[in-house]
């Protein structure tokens, strides 16, 4: 099968590239990176294909999903309705396209509109679609979610807790994501026109969440003073976004009043989806036994 991959040099994205090239798939990556980048560079060596461009360029995105019978997208979902003009074009029955839960949020904002808008468009389309609806993805060193977590606690001992941490949370950790993404894109009879939501095997509450992350990194549990979100949210919105992107995020901690739950029944069902245990998971992340995380540079 050939396929083309966009956020093929993404953290999840790798992975799946690398999953499907080891299944025999041929797998082209469209990117704007250079072929020698330290990412993109191992995946060529592996037999990827490299195509450049990406999402928001018409022309160099068509031309390389000509040929393919499939597109995957570890890209944001933002760029869906593109994707579809594009399969359209070069005459491609199939995206399978990876989105969010975010979609349900308490709290919309920018980016969960973007998940809707481009669920809306590849569900109005008239071609074969999956769409796989994630949880907060963890993982390797690049995960944008638990790295910073990680990181605080190589430090202190302690970490602000924004309403206690009671609410919900259901962590996925990524190399469950890249196989089920995997299994929906070589299995279609599996998958076709039909959208999935993938988490962690059980919810958790944030609380539990940081506590193993620090007895992950220390051995021991860490201090969790809690802070009331009514107190702590404008206090983070007049600190500078650099500042933020270190700590907490004035979004990060409004998310901490809803729960962030899902049913995954389906994904076992269908793309025979076993996620790993949050704790299990986490120790891994710690520890760096994820392979690939070895072939990069700290």
């Amino acid at each position: 099968m050939n396929i083309l991959v966009l956020g093929g040099t993404g953290h999840t994205g790798e992975r799946v590239v690398r999953r499907l090239l080891s299944a025999g798939a041929n797998v082209r990556i469209l990117s704007r990176r250079p072929p020698n980048n330290p990412i993109l560079a191992p995946l060529l060596a592996l037999g990827a294909q490299h195509a450049s461009g990406d999402a928001n360029q018409p022309g160099p995105l068509t031309e390389a999903a000509t040929g393919t019978q499939a597109i995957v997208s570890c890209a944001h979902i933002r760029h869906a309705e593109s994707l579809v003009v594009a399969a359209r074009a070069a005459a491609v029955p199939r995206i399978i396209q990876m989105s969010s839960t975010r979609r349900y949020t308490r709290f919309p904002c920018i980016s969960s509109e973007e998940v809707i808008a481009g669920e809306n468009a590849l569900q109005a389309s008239k071609l074969d679609w999956t769409i796989l609806r994630a949880t907060m993805i963890f993982g390797g060193r690049r995960d944008a979610n638990l790295t910073r977590l990680v990181q605080w606690f190589q430090k202190h001992h302690w970490f602000p807790l924004p309403d206690a941490g009671r609410c919900l949370v259901q962590p996925l950790y990524t190399e469950d994501l890249a196989a089920a993404i995997v299994l929906a894109t070589l299995q279609p009879h599996r998958a076709t026109r039909r959208a999935f939501t993938l988490a962690g095997p059980t919810p958790l509450p944030i609380r539990e969440m940081i506590r193993l992350t620090a007895h992950a990194v220390r051995g021991a549990d860490p201090w969790l003073p809690p802070i009331p979100v009514a107190v702590a949210l404008p206090i983070v919105r007049l600190l500078p976004q650099a500042i933020q992107k270190r700590t907490l995020t004035a979004e990060q901690i409004q998310r901490f009043l809803e729960d962030k739950t899902a049913d995954i029944t389906e994904a076992r069902d269908h793309l025979d989806f076993n996620p790993l245990p949050f704790h299990e998971a986490i120790r891994l992340k710690v520890e760096g036994k994820v392979e690939i995380e070895s072939l990069y540079p700290l």
